[in-house]
């Protein structure tokens, strides 16, 4: 097996922008959790990850709470889950937005995931409330942002590929474009080869990011398949075709804000705000919102602020 890592090079003005500003935990500075400061409010600290979805959920969660008088220091631009985590257990952030199965997968390293979103948020909810310091994981949004494995069309075609399972019989013959996390994860790559011991890629393109490199790699020749998630709006492009999972093999990954529990009972009003801007969102919106990023290229920042006034969430 051969591996490469690699930047994929064409990456738009945005996302080489959002590369740049990447940098090690606490960079951006900030003041401690729920500190007086402004406005007379509380301040909160918000971390993501350093993916489109993140950004703009960050912001979202940023702007309702600042509209309702919290004053909030981002840091938008942590890295993988294990180092959002990280920041979140250290005190270097109060909250971030995480995925239901990542939680239990990634972060709890459960070798089981429940069989349905909700029993799989209340597992994720109860391991957080269990450990020390304790943290809380809120109400999920209602969308399932699961893995989506993509080939392009001419190869699919020349192929006959259309489920996972043709795409680990032909895999020895192709080249497969990935971010690093996603070749360890329990529940990335291994979970593939384990539900379909066929896979054996005959090349592992990595890149170092999640989203436009690995589309960019697979349409531009530098790769035969990827792997995307399915509220990215690049999926929907006629050039790439998503391999169907008859085994459904991924856990459900809803998005909620995971919060750190001691600042939430210092500021409990929190969680309604929080809970509102997850209420609001389904797939569908968060397809455009993150297409908003992506293909026009908007900030995220300019993305969320339009979207919480259009709902009324903000004035």
């Amino acid at each position: 097996m051969k591996y490469r890592t690699k930047l994929i090079r064409a990456i738009p003005a945005l996302a080489l922008a959002l590369l740049a500003a990447c940098g090690n935990v606490g960079d951006s500075g900030g003041s401690g959790p729920s500190s007086e400061e402004g406005g007379g409010g509380p301040t909160i600290t918000i971390g993501s990850k350093n993916f489109t979805e993140q950004y703009v959920l960050g912001e979202l969660y940023a702007q309702a709470l600042e509209a309702n008088g919290f004053n909030v220091e981002k840091k938008l631009d942590l890295g993988s889950a294990a180092l959002a985590d990280k920041a979140l257990q250290n005190g270097q952030i109060d909250m971030y937005p995480e995925y239901t199965g990542t939680s239990i997968v990634e972060i709890f390293k459960q070798e089981q995931t429940p069989g349905t979103p909700e029993a799989t948020y209340q597992k994720a909810k109860e391991l957080y409330a269990q450990r020390e310091p304790a943290d809380t994981m809120l109400t999920p949004a209602p969308f399932n942002n699961t893995y989506g494995i993509f080939v392009r069309k001419q190869v699919a075609e020349e192929n006959d590929l259309k489920t996972l399972a043709d795409l680990a019989e032909a895999s020895p013959k192709l080249a497969f474009v990935l971010f690093s996390e996603f070749k360890t994860r329990e529940d990335g790559y291994p979970n593939m080869q384990k539900n379909y011991p066929a896979f054996d890629f005959g090349d592992l393109v990595i890149v170092n990011s999640i989203g436009g490199p690995i589309y960019q790699g697979v349409l531009q020749g530098e790769g035969d398949a990827g792997v995307g998630f399915t509220t990215d709006s690049q999926l929907a492009s006629d050039e790439l075709v998503v391999m169907e999972d008859p085994k459904s093999i991924w856990p459900f990954y809803y998005p909620a804000p995971v919060v750190r529990s001691d600042v939430l009972e210092k500021s409990p009003k929190m969680e309604g705000v929080l809970n509102e801007v997850s209420a609001s969102l389904d797939a569908e919106t968060m397809r455009e919102l993150n297409a908003q990023v992506d293909i026009e290229q908007e900030d995220p920042e300019d993305v969320a602020s339009e979207y919480l006034e259009e709902k009324g969430i903000v004035d």
